[in-house]
């Protein structure tokens, strides 16, 4: 603290008075940086709010978009598994339709009437089917070998769902 010159009814005036003046810009001063601090703090404090109100707007639209892809990759599963589903139905069909109802009866038959039309061939040129020169022979009738009532091997898995198919889902 300083001290300060006694004059008669007092301390002198002037070197109290420039005391307190130098005081005073002191004070300003450090009000200044005061006021120079708050800002920096609230200026700070608004960056940092933005920051994180900017990072959870990008995590919100990077999860939707997740979402949807994840979506989509649901849609196509389930479009590839009525697409398989409905491969199995057509292929059984198939094999049903086709498969099953050949009979070694009709193999048989097929093979008798092969070798009634290379009989007829050598009637009529003297020559069998496929060849140049007369042949004597006869095709054996061998019966294929049995045909399973299901064809489908035991370890398929089955994907039927039972749901509609859309005809449009090619």
């Amino acid at each position: 603290m300083p001290s300060f010159n006694i004059v008669k009814n007092g301390y002198h005036t002037d070197e109290v008075d420039n005391y307190i003046s130098s005081l005073e810009k002191t004070i300003f001063e450090y009000k200044n940086k005061d006021a120079a601090i708050a800002n920096t703090m609230i200026n700070a404090q608004i960056a940092a709010d933005n920051i994180i109100r900017n990072a959870d707007l990008a995590a919100k639209s990077i999860k939707q978009e997740a979402v949807e892809h994840l979506d989509k990759i649901s849609a196509s599963l389930d479009k590839q598994r009525r697409l398989v589903a409905r491969f199995e139905r057509d292929y059984t069909e198939l094999v049903e339709k086709y498969l099953l109802k050949a009979n070694a009866a009709d193999f048989r038959e097929i093979l008798m009437r092969v070798n009634e039309l290379d009989n007829y061939l050598e009637e009529l040129g003297g020559h069998t089917a496929g060849s140049q020169q007369p042949q004597q022979h006869e095709v054996p009738i061998t019966p294929p070998p049995p045909i399973p009532n299901n064809p489908i091997p035991s370890n398929t898995i089955s994907v039927y769902d039972n749901s509609p198919i859309d005809p449009n889902d090619e």
